[in-house]
């Protein structure tokens, strides 16, 4: 099978839809690190950060799998862009999570725009602490722990004054029977719980120094057990299954790939196939659907994370485009 080509520098072709919106969600990530990183140098902060919310809600409307290929594949700039990159992720998790419980296209977009800001007041300590090899030191505890209400009370002074997208940044740490922060509280409200769910999720879908990303079953089950008053743990992991586009997955015939769409079938999803049966390097990524009579099933999530940057993205999805 053929692998359409992808163009080159220069040149000004017609993309296949699946490149055109993958170019859309890489401005949109670049759009949001210039307002995270600096957003009181921003005067129109408020209408970009809304801007962007729509974008993410039409890229996910058009096409989600994309999105979650997005979020869920490991790339070389993931730790070094975390802290924006993170908060991109998660909102694209929410997303799925608003939508498969059926939440107004306006609450949704909301949600999305406080899963965008919930760590603004530390976008730049994120990524030092993602590549900071052992603990927190003492001031960065400090700064972490109170950076809810940090990010509620720099919202506000950007112009922000929806109280649910407020209330969802101030309280996305908080847990049930006071067992979070800032606050302690007892309850918080379930946009709050629908982000500290994702927030978490995502956390563990990412490396950090010194520590690989989860598998995506163990992540799933993490998450399936997390504390949450809604179940959205639940809604995430039945939502996104056990292998998620951008996820690497073994064949039981052997092949590595990586995942591009679900499907009904679990264990079925369309793949990009990366390897051979013996593992070795394949020209050029294959398209298949696993559990089909020409391509096994499944067999489990792939163990060698370094084939995740085996080709570039664009090449993966040609290979579905």
């Amino acid at each position: 099978m053929t692998t359409p080509a992808i163009p080159q520098a220069g040149s000004s072709p017609v993309l296949a839809p699946p490149l055109q919106r993958w170019q859309a969600w890489q401005a949109l990530g670049h759009d949001l690190e210039s307002l995270l990183l600096q957003p009181r140098a921003q005067p129109d902060f408020l209408s970009r950060i809304q801007a962007l919310a729509r974008t993410l809600d039409r890229l996910m409307v058009e096409d989600d799998n994309l999105g979650v290929f997005e979020a869920i594949r490991i790339s070389p700039d993931k730790l070094a862009r975390y802290g924006v990159l993170h908060s991109l992720h998660t909102a694209v998790v929410a997303w799925l999570v608003a939508s498969r419980k059926e939440w107004s296209v306006e609450r949704r977009r909301v949600l999305v725009q406080a899963a965008l800001t919930m760590n603004i007041a530390v976008t730049s300590l994120q990524t030092t602490l993602a590549l900071q090899p052992g603990g927190m030191q003492p001031g960065q505890q400090a700064q972490m722990r109170q950076h809810p209400l940090e990010g509620m009370r720099l919202l506000q002074s950007l112009g922000v004054g929806d109280e649910e997208w407020l209330d969802a940044v101030a309280q996305h740490h908080e847990q049930p029977k006071g067992k979070g922060y800032p606050m302690g509280l007892e309850t918080c409200s379930e946009m709050a719980d629908v982000l500290r769910t994702c927030d978490v999720f995502c956390a563990k879908m990412s490396p950090r120094a010194g520590r690989v990303a989860l598998l995506s079953p163990t992540a799933a089950a993490a998450i399936f057990r997390h504390r949450s008053a809604n179940y959205f743990g639940a809604t995430v992991v039945t939502t996104l299954g056990l292998y998620p586009p951008g996820s690497l997955v073994a064949l039981g015939s052997g092949e590595q790939a990586m995942v591009l769409r679900r499907t009904p079938n679990p264990h079925g999803p369309l793949v990009a196939m990366l390897t051979d049966p013996s593992g070795q390097p394949l020209p050029a990524p294959q398209p298949a659907v696993a559990g089909t009579a020409r391509v096994a099933k499944v067999r489990g999530p792939g163990q060698d994370a370094g084939l995740a940057g085996l080709f570039p993205p664009e090449v993966v999805l040609a290979a579905s485009a």
